[in-house]
Order: C-alpha cells, then structure tokens, then sequence
C-alpha cells in the first residue's frame, strides 16, 4: 500500500498550488494590462493623426487652402466651380469684408467660406459633399453657410438697387422703343420657385403649374439687374394680389413719378404698371410669319419685346444658382432668404461681368424656344385689386398715349 502523505507535504503541496494559481492571475494581468497599452497606442496614434496634424488629404477632392488656390488660379476653373471669374470673386470678398461679418478664424478665411457657400448655391450640393471638398465637418460647413447668408442679407440693399428714373440705354438705342417706352423703367413678373413646405400647407402652395412652389415678384431693368424682389407668397396666390401686397408694405416697390414697368395683363393696369390689351395676340411665338395689322397688335408685340427683359434676367439667374431649380433641402424661411441671396450675388456677377457667356447661353435658349414651341398662356382671369378709378384712367391714358403715337409712326414708314 501507498504511503499517505505527511501533513507537512500537504501543505507544501498546497503552496506550490497557490503559487501557481497566483503566477496565472499575474500573467493574465499583465497580458491585459500590455494589450490595454497598445490599444491606447492606436487611439492615440489615430487622434494625432486626425486632429493634431493636418496631413494632406489625397482624394479627388482638395483640402481648403487647395481648393481656393485651384479656384482662383484661372478665370475658367473660379467660373465653373463658383460662377464668377477671379477679378468678380475678389471684389465680392472686400464687399463681405467691409462689412465686417464673416470673419476670417484660425481654421478658415473668409474667402474659403464665401467659397462655400457659393459652390452650394451654384451645384445644389450637400453638406457631405462640401465636407469632403472643405476637409471638415459637417457642422462646420453649416455654420460657415449661415454665416455668409446672413452676411449676404444684411447687404440686400447695397446689392439690390432701385431704378434712377433715367432713360435706359438700351431703349433709347432702339427705335422700336424710343421714345414710346422712354418712361419704363424696368419689367415685372411673377415666377414660381419650388418649395419644400409642410404637408398641412401644401395645398395653398400648389401653383398652377403642378408643383409645390412660392410665388416670386421680382422687377428687373434692362441690365439684367433686379431692383426689387418679393419672395415667400403662397404659389396658389394670383399675380395681382402678390402686386397688390407690394404697394402696401413697408418695403413697398419703389415707383416714380411718370415712369412705368411693363406688365402682363396678369396685373390690373394701373399709372405705374402698363398691361398689353387683352384679346389681341401678345406673345412673341404669335408673330412669326406676319406683321402686326391693328394698332393694339403693333403696342402688344413691342410691348412683349421689351418685356422679355424679366424672361432673360430670371432665366440667367436660375442658371447661375441650380440651387432654385430643384426642390431645397432647407425650411421654408431659409428657402426664401437664400433666394435673396442668390439675386444680390447676381446683380453682382452681372455688375462685374457684363459679357457672362451665361447670357448668351439663356438668349439661345430663349430664341430656339420660341421657334419650338409656344410661350406658356399666362392670360388666366385674376381678380384684380381694387384701385382708384383716377389712377387706372391714368394707366389707361399713357397705353393709349403710347399705342396712337407707335402706330401713326408705324403708318407713315410703311
């Protein structure tokens, strides 16, 4: 038979067993302690990486101090990535710097950030996709977004100026219109921009187009300028009630004494908002082909000529910013200030770029239109507002004034 162990080798027995058991726990210990290290190696080793040095970031993209060197470096590559050329740009950035709001940061210049915002509002692009061009967040590209808007904004009427009063050039170039129209001083349309709004207030915004959109006035002269915009009507809303509020706000559209904008007769005729005479054709696509045989036809067509001022001024602008051409990705409040915005930064490219190639490209497609197809009838019954009977005699008098004078002139040279 085996002998028993001793009390004195179990307890040896027992101690090399704790011993062992102790030696396991520390070596697990350690095991954890040097894989704890490393991953603490990696985290910090990734966070040096990604906000302690700024490396460059190799992509089809460029960072910021890159993207505005490449922008400005040639008038094509600032032109199509901003719509402006390089001498545009720079004078769009001392206006915002003289007005003191935004300022450059340690992580941004004011130029990188009007760079921004106008790569949005030319390409309708997404803040994830402007992320990746500027190299930062997302929430970074938003703010610098709202800055440049309310910078914008609160320049409105540096940028957006009201006529002189003085004869345009380009009327009294032009024999068809001088001296009949000498007095107008600009057009008037209303235009539907799309619109993202509640579902409770979709109906009210359905235009009579078939989209959810806001109706727009804005009164543009014959530099392709605007000299006054009213945005944020519903789109169900008729032309003359949105002129009927403009004559009524505080900041109402500016008129002058003897002179007038040329309407559709969408809008009541009136001494300051001179309308085609209705049942007589009107549209420019009415007149291939024929001469005018009335003195009301003669009146319609040149009026609808020198109209189309408004048809070339908002067509330019929506090729400038794609951004008003597609449904926005912003509440309605910031639908309207951006609109606003896109027409200052217009009358400004249109200021220092008088020969855009936009233009030409928008007059193109305006003449090929008009052999193609039919102008959209806008001559839908709409109440007009109630005015005084003095002042639609007056608006009467100057249309009839205007269409004897046009039509004896017309008689004698042919």
């Amino acid at each position: 038979m085996p002998r028993r162990p001793t009390r004195r080798r179990k307890k040896e027995l027992m101690r090399r067993a704790e011993l062992r058991r102790r030696n396991e726990l520390v070596g697990q210990a350690v095991t954890l302690l040097m894989a704890g290290a490393a991953a603490m190696l990696v985290l910090c080793k990734e966070y040096y990486k990604q906000y302690l040095i700024r490396a460059p970031y190799e992509s089809n993209y460029f960072t910021r101090r890159m993207f505005i060197s490449f922008v400005i470096d040639l008038d094509e590559h600032c032109h199509n990535l901003l719509r402006m050329n390089v001498t545009c740009f720079c004078q769009f950035i001392e206006i915002i710097k003289r007005a003191g709001t935004p300022e450059d940061t340690i992580h941004c210049k004011v130029e990188e950030q009007v760079a921004i915002f106008l790569h949005i509002v030319a390409h309708n692009q997404r803040v994830r996709t402007i992320r990746t061009c500027a190299r930062c967040s997302g929430a970074t590209v938003s703010t610098y977004f709202n800055k440049v808007l309310k910078a914008i904004l609160g320049m409105q009427d540096f940028f957006i100026k009201p006529q002189t009063g003085e004869t345009p050039s380009q009327i009294e170039g032009n024999s068809r219109w001088m001296p009949y129209f000498k007095d107008c001083i600009g057009a008037i349309d209303g235009r539907y921009i799309r619109a993202k709004v509640p579902i409770e207030e979709k109906p009210s915004y359905f235009c009579r187009k078939h989209f959810i959109a806001q109706n727009i006035l804005p009164a543009c002269d014959f530099d392709l300028k605007f000299t006054y915009v009213l945005a944020g009507w519903e789109g169900s809303a008729s032309d003359s009630r949105v002129l009927a509020d403009t004559l009524t706000r505080v900041d109402k559209i500016p008129l002058i004494p003897g002179k007038f904008y040329l309407v559709d007769d969408g809008y009541p005729l009136l001494r300051h908002f001179v309308t085609p005479h209705r049942k007589t054709a009107y549209h420019l696509n009415e007149w291939r082909g024929r001469r005018p045989r009335t003195s009301n036809e003669l009146f319609n067509h040149r009026h609808s000529s020198c109209r189309n001022i408004i048809e070339r001024t908002f067509g330019v602008l929506k090729k400038h910013f794609n951004i008003l051409n597609e449904e926005p990705m912003y509440n309605f409040d910031k639908q309207i200030d951006i609109f606003l915005a896109c027409c200052c930064i217009h009358n400004h490219i249109r200021q220092f770029m008088p020969n855009d190639s936009i233009v030409e490209a928008v007059d193109n497609f305006l003449a090929a239109q008009l052999l193609v197809e039919a102008v959209e009838d806008e001559d839908i019954p709409r109440d007009p507002p109630q005015s005084r009977d003095d002042v639609k005699r007056a608006g009467e008098e100057i249309r009839n004034t205007i269409t004897t004078q046009m039509w004896n002139d017309f008689s004698r040279r042919h």
